[in-house]
């Protein structure tokens, strides 16, 4: 029988989070699972997040902290428990995207990607209707989205712009998309990269 991985403390990009938390349950059998689930991670998430860690037990234990954001607050009050957990104690922070979280969470966990590929879905976006009203829909309705979302958005949109004709597909809006993906992958924020890609779209319609 193959030996079963240890448990390790880590961030993990995943949209499906309690598929993800039983994985790890079979990955780590015999660990106890402690866990935390918000929309917005809070600072009262931390304080629950440390009181949970310093629980006394014989078995290994993993705190499980699952949001779609962490609060920069929040995030700060976990640095020190994060940094020197307690023997046999370990955190897996579960989050969309990490471009929400600090570089100093993510110096101190590596990042394991498990979001689910969606590529090739309809962008929602009706480019030969295009105009500043159907944007700022557009804008309202991913006004919260993670920047892995924004990212397979941004690439069904360039695809869509191809294949559909109904935008002027030079090597100035190709480039247009392939800087929104470089912009996202440093961490700038999706609303801003749509926005700004929105603009060009815009300019391009035939």
């Amino acid at each position: 029988m193959a030996e079963m991985a240890s448990a390790a403390s880590k961030i993990v990009l995943t949209d499906r989070f309690d598929e993800t938390v039983e994985s790890f349950k079979e990955a780590w059998p015999g660990v106890l699972f402690l866990r935390i689930d918000a929309d917005d991670f809070l600072v009262e998430h931390a304080k629950e997040a440390v009181e949970k860690a310093m629980l006394t037990s014989d078995r290994e234990k993993v705190v499980v902290l699952s949001a779609r954001f962490f609060t920069p607050i929040a995030q700060n009050k976990l640095l020190k428990i994060l940094e020197e957990p307690p023997s046999k104690t370990h955190f897996l922070l579960l989050t969309p995207s990490k471009s929400g979280l600090l570089p100093t969470i993510r110096s101190r966990l590596p990042v394991e990607n498990r979001m689910a590929r969606r590529h090739g879905e309809s962008s929602g976006v009706d480019l030969r209707r295009f105009d500043l009203e159907r944007l700022f829909e557009m804008l309202q309705e991913h006004r919260r989205i993670d920047a892995k979302s924004a990212a397979e958005l941004v690439e069904n949109l360039g695809l869509e712009a191809m294949q559909g004709g109904a935008c002027r597909t030079d090597g100035d809006l190709l480039r247009a998309f392939e800087e929104s993906l470089k912009l996202l992958d440093m961490g700038s924020p999706p609303g801003f990269v749509l926005t700004r890609l929105g603009i060009k779209l815009l300019g391009k319609r035939r």
